[in-house]
């Protein structure tokens, strides 16, 4: 799965994106995605990254202590993975609304704005996550 995320990188950046001061909270089931995602965001954009790797077969945390943040990216791999549970499972329910969330997935999915919902279809190359948490930022 996270093959297909590294496979296919279309362009180069012609301008370097500098997102700094921006904070993204990075949400996976899926330890290689999760990797992948945080690297690219904090090498390519210049966030800082929270990471928060999913457990969805444990217990469900306390509060999370995120702070203030800019972004949440969920990326779900397995088929049984639901976002409402990972964000309730972290305690980040409360933020939907308030804070941008970004949802990669394999399903179809249909943006909210008015909820501040966006969506980015997987498999995704690396420019096109940049692009898209560029155009949320």
């Amino acid at each position: 799965m996270v093959m297909a995320v590294m496979g296919r990188t279309a362009r180069r950046h012609s301008r370097p994106r500098n997102l700094a001061g921006k904070r993204v909270v990075v949400l996976s089931d899926h330890l290689g995605l999760h990797k992948a995602l945080e690297t690219s965001l904090h090498l390519r954009l210049g966030v800082e990254v929270v990471s928060l790797p999913l457990d969805l077969s444990g217990p469900t945390r306390g509060p999370t202590q995120v702070g203030d943040c800019d972004l949440i990216v969920l990326a779900m791999s397995s088929l049984t993975s639901e976002a409402v549970v990972a964000l309730a499972q972290t305690s980040l329910l409360e933020h939907v609304g308030r804070v941008p969330l970004l949802i990669i997935s394999d399903r179809p999915f249909r943006t909210d704005p008015l909820h501040r919902i966006a969506h980015l279809d997987f498999p995704f190359d690396l420019d096109s996550l940049c692009d898209k948490v560029e155009e949320i930022l």
